[in-house]
């Protein structure tokens, strides 16, 4: 009886947590800001946690669209905590080309039960990179 009773208990708290956890289907998409051929959605996660997922309306643009087309189902995600960057990459505070797929999967990651762990790192990651290469973590 107990076993079953913490079976269900578990199975409840999965549905919670499905029922609560943002995807890509929450995100709301607007015109961007700044860039006219752009949509843009912003997304708070958590009181200091937020995405921005963003993409461009038709087709690239020259220099200093973003790395997204919405016809092609892509987008380029930055991640800010406190106003801050996260490194997604290595080498860079956002990831370009992300499907709807990928941005679930970062999003179940950022607010999962390990997401400070998994924040934490992104930033080791990048250090090490960068380290690697004899670059310094401040640039």
């Amino acid at each position: 009886m107990k076993k079953s009773l913490a079976i269900k208990l578990k199975l409840l708290y999965i549905y919670i947590m499905t029922m609560t956890q943002k995807t890509f289907s929450s995100l709301d998409f607007n015109d961007h800001g700044n860039n006219p051929n752009a949509v843009q959605a912003r997304l708070n996660l958590t009181d200091s946690l937020e995405i921005s997922v963003v993409s461009m309306k038709e087709k690239e643009a020259q220099f200093g669209s973003v790395y997204g087309n919405l016809l092609a189902g892509t987008y380029e995600v930055a991640v800010f905590n406190n106003n801050n960057m996260i490194p997604l990459t290595p080498f860079d505070d956002v990831r370009g080309w992300q499907t709807e797929d990928d941005i679930n999967e970062l999003l179940n990651n950022l607010q999962g039960d390990f997401s400070a762990q998994f924040i934490a790192n992104l930033y080791i990651t990048r250090d090490e990179e960068r380290a690697d290469l004899g670059l310094t973590n401040h640039s």
